[in-house]
C-alpha cells in the first residue's frame, strides 16, 4: 500500500511544482511587457544612465545618454556613439575617431537599449522575486542571441531600474537608469551622424 500512496504524492508534487513555474514565467512576462511597453510606447524617450564593464576591474561608473523615437536611436557612451535612423547605423568610435555605417537590416541593430526594448520578443523570462520596494527582478535567457543572459530590475511603476546584459564571451554591461523623460523634441538630423561637422573622421562604409 505503501508504494501507490508514494506515487500518488508524487505525482502532486510534480504537478504542483508545474503549476508554480507556470504562474511564475507568466508573472515574468506581465512584468516584461509592461516594462518594454514603457519604452516603446512613450513618444521621444530620453534616458540618463550609468554603465560599467564588469570585465574592466578598475572601471569606474560612466554616465551616458539615451535617446528613442520609434525605431530611431541615439545611444551615447564615452568610447562609442551609436546612431541609427531607421534604416542606417553609424558606430562612431570616438578615441579611433572612425565610424563604420551599416544597414539596420544587416543583424548589426543589437545596442543594448534596442535589445531592452524587444526582450519581449526573443527572451525566455523567469521571475526571481520583489524586494520591500517592490522592484522586481527578472532574468531572461536566448542562448542564441549575441547577448545570452539578461537580468533586469523592474520598478514599480514597471520602468527600469537596471539591467545587467551578459555577452557571448561572459562580459557583462551593467546598466542603471537615473532618469527617463518622455514626449522630448528632437531636431532634424538628430538621428543621423553629421560627416561635414566632423572632417577628421574616417567613414568606413560596410553597406
Amino acid at each position: 500500500m505503501k508504494k501507490p500512496t508514494n506515487i500518488f504524492i508524487t505525482f502532486v508534487l510534480l504537478f504542483a511544482s508545474i503549476g508554480s513555474f507556470a504562474q511564475q514565467s507568466n508573472l515574468a512576462d506581465m512584468f516584461i511587457k509592461k516594462m518594454v511597453k514603457t519604452l516603446r510606447d512613450p513618444k521621444n524617450v530620453e534616458l540618463s544612465y550609468t554603465y560599467q564593464f564588469s570585465t574592466d576591474k578598475n572601471a569606474k561608473k560612466q554616465e551616458g545618454k539615451a535617446y528613442m523615437q520609434g525605431e530611431q536611436y541615439k545611444i551615447i557612451m564615452n568610447e562609442q556613439q551609436t546612431i541609427s535612423d531607421g534604416s542606417v547605423i553609424w558606430s562612431y568610435l570616438v578615441e579611433d575617431q572612425e565610424v563604420m555605417v551599416s544597414r539596420a537590416n544587416d543583424g548589426n541593430d543589437n545596442t543594448p537599449f534596442k535589445l531592452l526594448s524587444t526582450l519581449d520578443r526573443d527572451y525566455t523570462a523567469k521571475f526571481l522575486g520583489t524586494n520591500e520596494n517592490n522592484e522586481s527582478s527578472i532574468e531572461l535567457n536566448n542562448p542564441k542571441g549575441k547577448y545570452k543572459t539578461v537580468n533586469v530590475v523592474i520598478n514599480k511603476d514597471g520602468t527600469l531600474k537596471s539591467a545587467e546584459i551578459t555577452s557571448e564571451d561572459n562580459s557583462k554591461l551593467i546598466i542603471e537608469v537615473t532618469e527617463m523623460k518622455t514626449n522630448q523634441q528632437y531636431d532634424e538630423g538628430f538621428f543621423t551622424f553629421d560627416e561635414k561637422a566632423h572632417p577628421e573622421v574616417e567613414i568606413i562604409d560596410m553597406r
